[in-house]
């Protein structure tokens, strides 16, 4: 009898992890069972492979979900990060090994010892970001340390962005995966990091104004600002008492300034529920988060109170007015939080278009001291092109170290057990392997510093 892959969700994300075990399932004697509440979305992910079936995934009905999993070889859960506390007891219950791309929370990490019980795995941030940043990072730092090196320094950026060949507007911004997480971006908190030997604590309403240009072959310059913590980097590498740690996210070149305005106005809050009269001008909305204007005021006039209001540039100001926010243009969402608002105005402007592709952007720099003493810096970055807006460079670098990790676990070329993070060679290095023969390849430099 085949053994048995259950994947929980067939979303966006899920795209590519699905292909790529259905095209290897038949020849590695597995199966594959799709779950999702939306079971013609499986349905049509499943379309044409023998070796695939598919079931309404409730996660409102966990009794169901146990018996998926109870009757799984391995599960790869997609589903969204708060679940997966329960999915994990259910794997420790059935003794069926887990895969998630998702952050590992203290709820999974208190499962260690039952996980390793039940003699299972639970392989956590296997997907592009946490992920594939893990085995990249991880390859170059055991490989200086294995040359007697030092490393002084650790940069890691990483975004999910527009391909050069489909970037027409000037935010260089199109949405690739939830456009939830990417409009709330700057509410998550301070960020934490290290700086020349200095623990910094960013706040939000810095978050978007300190950030660094990042300049990467082939594919151009870019800005990156500090995501949260950083410094509990610092144990899971092995960098303890580095001078300078910082991980955080890409965006295309002026992105952040735009963005700081609309942090700034508070028109990306989700703690606040308004109204909208029907008709109201985008101008007369954004005048309410300004100030200092009457609710009639002209487009100059909002124009200029926003960059009271904010310090945003004119190169800013542009951005926001290419989205029509000093326009006469009505305000299409009646209700809700300005998050909402906001979102559903992006959602028509970013809208990746059936004929785009998107551009995964991962870039590290390594700062380091040779056995001789020299300093030196290494950089090591990727560039991912999409194949279409089904198997775009999102799904693909998140689904594909999914995939390959399943794929080794069914084969036996990998038997760990526990609550897990890619970061050991036995696991970094094959799956590296694996995506480079899917094409995902990183290059690398390395330069006096």
């Amino acid at each position: 009898m085949p053994k048995r892959v259950l994947i929980l969700g067939a979303g966006r994300s899920s795209s590519s992890l699905i292909r790529h075990l259905l095209v290897h399932a038949e020849g590695e004697g597995f199966e594959v069972r799709i779950g999702d509440l939306d079971v013609q979305l499986a349905a049509r992910k499943a379309e044409g492979y023998a070796a695939a079936s598919t079931f309404a995934l409730d996660a409102g009905n966990p009794g169901a979900r146990k018996d998926e999993i109870a009757a799984a070889d391995l599960v790869i859960s997609m589903l969204p990060a708060f679940l997966h506390p329960e999915v994990a007891r259910d794997a420790i219950a059935a003794k069926t090994p887990l895969i998630t791309p998702s952050y590992l929370s203290p709820e999974i990490a208190a499962l260690d010892d039952a996980a390793k019980a039940a003699g299972i795995p639970i392989i956590n941030e296997l997907g592009l970001d946490p992920g594939i940043d893990h085995l990249s990072a991880m390859q170059v730092i055991d490989g200086l340390r294995r040359e007697g090196s030092t490393l002084t320094g650790f940069e890691s950026y990483t975004g999910g962005l527009v391909a050069p060949e489909s970037d027409t507007n000037p935010w260089h911004y199109k949405f690739t995966w939830n456009p939830r997480n990417v409009v709330l971006a700057g509410q998550g908190g301070s960020a934490t990091f290290r700086q020349n030997g200095l623990n910094r604590v960013l706040p939000p309403h810095r978050l978007f104004k300190e950030v660094t240009a990042v300049d990467v072959p082939g594919a151009g310059r870019f800005e990156g600002y500090a995501n949260r913590d950083s410094l509990a980097y610092e144990r899971i590498y092995g960098l303890e008492g580095i001078d300078t740690l910082v991980r955080g996210t890409l965006r295309g070149d002026g992105f952040c300034g735009g963005w700081d305005a609309l942090f700034q106005l508070g028109m990306n809050r989700d703690d606040a529920h308004i109204e909208v009269a029907p008709g109201t001008a985008w101008r007369t909305y954004t005048a309410g988060f300004a100030g200092g204007v009457s609710g009639d005021a002209d487009a100059g006039t909002v124009r200029a109170a926003v960059a009271r209001a904010t310090g945003a540039d004119a190169r800013a100001l542009d951005l926001l007015d290419w989205l029509g926010l000093f326009s006469d243009e009505p305000v299409a969402l009646s209700a809700g939080t300005p998050c909402d608002i906001l979102q559903d105005l992006l959602e028509k402007k970013w809208a990746l278009e059936k004929e785009d592709l998107d551009m995964i952007v991962m870039w590290h720099r390594f700062g380091y001291r040779t056995a001789s003493g020299e300093h030196r810096v290494r950089t090591s970055h990727l560039v991912h092109i999409g194949e279409d807006d089904t198997h775009t460079a999102m799904s693909l670098t998140v689904g594909l170290p999914l995939a390959l990790a399943a794929r080794m676990w069914l084969r036996g070329e990998w038997t760990g057990t526990g609550v897990v993070l890619p970061t050991e060679e036995e696991l970094y290095a094959p799956l590296l392997r694996g995506l480079e023969d899917e094409g995902i390849v990183f290059s690398e430099t390395d330069a006096p510093a």
